[in-house]
């Protein structure tokens, strides 16, 4: 009699607790709030020099808007995809690879635009003195990334082609402002990271063993909410025309935009400009071939990351700029 009471509170605790996990996965979007606009970016994203510049807040100013712009910072695309879905941002700067990793079913998305591919921005490192040259070496190894990111895709992919998979090694997560303390005290075997950390780690002295020649996943898009947008196309648009010239003056000014990083980050002069080295920035809009790149990608996440249902990133598809 006992034993089966015991076995009955054990099953009701796990029951109670499976209704728990599923509250907390349950997607609740927070009310918009139109005299606010959120931006949102990751670890060291080149993001955080339109914060300091002021280009955005300049240019509703000059409008008489009465819309104010609250930058919010995350560790990892994770973090900030959430923050998207749930309405805690409006517009945020995320690896491609990350909807298509994390999305939930009941959370509809727009794609506003996309930066240029980039694939020598991703790679997988070891140190110099390590015995890991290939990513078969990586079998039952310590590994770094930040999850449900395009480093988590490329890791994927590079392990795919090596006859492993991710139940082949020991995940350890990381943020990817975290990277260079992690690898001075060697947390891991393998790191799995994307610029500018690649370009800030790479003095201690690293080994490439694969980079994104071999992932789909290779740039940053941007996106919102359908609910964050309507209504509210026309403030979108002069959001991303702003990152748009903004990524220009990067492009066109690296020794200035350097030195500004530098000022707002842990990142060196001489690391950003290796990093402008690897990464280009920009914005386009999702052409159809772009729509096909998303769509290969979230395939891939769906096979390798063992996702149960297809994301159809057309759905994601609007030619908001228009209505």
């Amino acid at each position: 009699m006992q034993l089966g009471l015991a076995l009955l509170s054990i099953a009701l605790l796990l029951s109670g607790c499976g209704e728990q996990d599923a509250e907390v996965d349950k997607l609740v979007r927070q009310p918009i709030d139109n005299g606010k606009l959120k931006l949102g970016y990751s670890g060291s994203s080149a993001l955080i020099g339109l914060q300091d510049r002021g280009d955005l807040e300049a240019k509703l100013a000059k409008q008489s808007s009465s819309v104010a712009v609250e930058w919010q910072q995350f560790d990892d695309d994770a973090s900030l995809f959430r923050a998207i879905e749930e309405g805690r941002v409006d517009i945020g700067a995320i690896g491609d690879a990350v909807p298509a990793l994390l999305r939930r079913e009941d959370a509809s998305l727009v794609y506003l635009a996309a930066e240029p591919a980039n694939p020598a921005a991703y790679a997988i490192v070891v140190p110099l003195d390590s015995d890991i040259y290939t990513m078969a070496d990586l079998k039952g190894k310590k590994v770094a990334y930040a999850p449900s990111s395009n480093e988590h895709l490329l890791l994927l992919q590079a392990l795919d082609a090596a006859n492993l998979s991710q139940h082949d090694i020991k995940a350890v997560e990381l943020a990817p402002a975290d990277t260079l303390h992690a690898m001075e005290q060697r947390e891991a075997d393998a790191w799995a990271i994307s610029e500018p950390e690649l370009s800030h780690v790479e003095p201690l002295g690293i080994r490439i063993i694969a980079d994104s020649s071999q992932s789909v996943a290779q740039r940053d898009i941007y996106v919102t909410t359908p609910e964050s947008l309507q209504g509210r196309e026309a403030l979108f648009k002069l959001a991303i025309d702003s990152i748009s010239e903004y990524d220009d003056w990067i492009g066109a000014q690296v020794h200035d935009a350097a030195e500004l990083f530098a000022g707002l980050t842990s990142i060196e002069h001489a690391g950003w400009l290796g990093s402008f080295d690897r990464k280009a920035y920009g914005t386009a809009p999702f052409l159809t071939s772009i729509v096909q790149e998303e769509q290969r990608i979230a395939d891939t996440a769906q096979e390798l990351g063992e996702r149960k249902s297809r994301v159809d990133v057309q759905l994601f598809i609007r030619d908001w700029m228009t209505e």
